[in-house]
């Protein structure tokens, strides 16, 4: 049974009616139909668009014996331009699996990089604040001691000129205000340098974690390339066995021949290998 094509955005049905795709008519017809055959513009090949799980629709082609598909979306995604980019896409070959898996490594080494360079950055950048912070601690605590001295130069100077003056007073309110200063330096100090080692905890566990997993990918794509060296060496020493073997049913008169397939036929039932009967037939041939 032939289903409906669409063909240069129209569609045509099998009662003979033609509308466009990309209409309100085109839209309740998807609706209502399973799959039709879209045939691109370009130079690209006709393809069967079908719905599964009756909401999404597929782009369905076979290629050498198998079914290639690649996913298009609801009714609402489905539009011309949408199955010819489709129709371009069923072209491309499938990559291997081995290159997904170099492409996974590339990426993950990618993200683990920038992701470095990020934790990088932010612990230059929280280092610097630290830096700022320990200098304006460092510059109140001088200017408190230089502030203390003259203190203490200004009380011995007016207790050897004369015990009748007064002493300058202290404003405690400024020694209170230095003492608090100096004490939220001190702890805005130790909440950086906490900030600082989680965040350099942190970073340490995220790189980690994301070099495993480009060792994991790596170690993957390496067996993959194992495996593959294996087969293609034994093929290669299944191709070079059975070549003598050839040879030598071309070099053996009838008679040979005949007995070589009898032998054979028999190979099941006997204890002798394969290398033994053709070593008996070359004595046949020698003879």
């Amino acid at each position: 049974m032939a289903i409906p094509s669409l063909v240069q955005g129209m569609i045509k049905t099998e009662d003979g009616k033609v509308f466009k795709l990309d209409s309100p008519k085109g839209s309740a017809w998807l609706e209502s139909i399973g799959s039709f055959r879209f045939e691109p513009s370009g130079d690209n090949k006709p393809y069967t668009v079908r719905k599964e799980s009756g909401i999404y629709w597929y782009g369905c082609r076979k290629v050498a014996g198998k079914v290639r598909k690649k996913y298009i979306g609801k009714s609402s995604s489905l539009n011309v331009a949408k199955l010819e980019e489709i129709a371009e896409a069923l072209e491309i070959p499938p990559v291997p699996q081995a290159n997904k898996v170099a492409e996974r490594v590339a990426e993950v080494a990618e993200v683990a990089e920038k992701s470095v360079e990020r934790v990088t950055e932010v612990a230059e950048k929280v280092a610097e604040v630290a830096e700022d912070r320990l200098t304006a601690l460092e510059l109140q605590v001088t200017n408190l001691q230089k502030a203390v001295e003259a203190l203490q130069k200004a009380l011995l100077g007016k207790l050897e000129s004369s015990d009748s003056l007064e002493l300058p007073k202290v404003d405690s309110e400024v020694v209170e205000q230095l003492q608090n200063e100096l004490g939220n330096l001190k702890a805005d100090n130790e909440k950086l340098r906490a900030n600082y080692a989680a965040l350099l905890e942190s970073s340490t566990h995220v790189t980690n974690k994301l070099r495993q997993e480009v060792q994991e990918l790596r170690s993957q794509l390496e067996t993959e390339g194992a495996s593959r060296e294996e087969i293609e060496a034994e093929l290669s020493e299944l191709k070079q066995n059975s070549a003598p073997a050839a040879r030598l049913s071309e070099k053996l008169t009838p008679d040979a021949a005949t007995i070589l397939s009898q032998l054979r036929a028999r190979r099941k039932k006997s204890t002798m290998s394969l290398a033994d009967i053709e070593a008996i037939l070359e004595m046949i041939e020698e003879s």
